[in-house]
């Protein structure tokens, strides 16, 4: 990456985290959109998926529209 590109992407509250280095990390990324965070995250079976966290209502929701307030289910619900 560029220094500008790592300059955009820390103005705009995108946060990387470890990915291969802490395998079990399940969050890969976090881009914080104000009242909604998304998250980049690993699946178990490969790949990725993209959930969000609503900071006002404490919900994590996934792509087809369901909710839930525990993380570990929304990620199983993603990537299954």
């Amino acid at each position: 990456m560029t220094s500008a590109t790592i300059l955009a992407a820390l103005a705009a509250g995108f946060i990387t985290y470890p990915g291969p280095s802490a395998p079990r990390t399940a969050v890969e990324a976090r881009i914080d959109r104000g009242p909604i965070d998304e998250l980049i995250v690993r699946c178990e079976r490969g790949g990725a998926a993209i959930i969000t966290y609503s900071k006002l209502e404490r919900l994590y929701c996934g792509s087809r529209g369901r909710c839930a307030a525990d993380m570990a289910q929304m990620i199983r619900r993603s990537c299954g």
